[in-house]
């Protein structure tokens, strides 16, 4: 599978007072390294909104496991590949390393978000386009740090 790798430099502003690494951050990082991924296959989710009636890779359910703290002026990197296709929806993988340890690791399921033809404010699920499951689903390694 298609992984995105990114390097975060832990900033005291992603920290509570202690030091430690404030938890919800990691999911704002899952959720970069969810579009960096899409986009790295090819899917530029601003030109899509653009051009077709996708709305989104919405997320419909997420989780973490925290392993080790991360702390202030740590360097860590957040790897994220898809883990699963279902038929509507897809499971992302996400992994944030310091060296060798695992600091954490966390999943998003996320559906194809697209207009519905019948209420064009309501988003609804629909198939996964084969062309992204091939792109997502190749092997490769993209550097998606900022």
């Amino acid at each position: 599978m298609l992984k995105a790798k990114q390097r975060i430099r832990i900033e005291w502003g992603h920290c509570d007072p202690s030091g430690l690494v404030f938890n919800p951050n990691y999911y704002i990082w899952m959720d970069s390294g969810s579009h960096q991924l899409i986009e790295a296959a090819g899917f530029p989710t601003t030109e899509m909104l653009e051009t077709t009636t996708f709305r989104g890779c919405a997320l419909v359910s997420s989780g973490m496991t925290f392993r080790h703290q991360g702390y202030c002026n740590d360097r860590i990197e957040l790897t994220t590949t898809v883990e699963k296709f279902g038929n509507k929806s897809f499971t992302m993988r996400h992994e944030f390393h310091k060296g060798d340890v695992l600091l954490a690791d966390g999943f998003e399921v996320r559906v194809w978000g697209c207009t519905d033809p019948e209420d064009p404010i309501r988003l609804i699920a629909e198939r996964i386009p084969d062309e992204f499951r091939q792109r997502l689903s190749a092997e490769g390694i993209h550097d998606t740090t900022p």
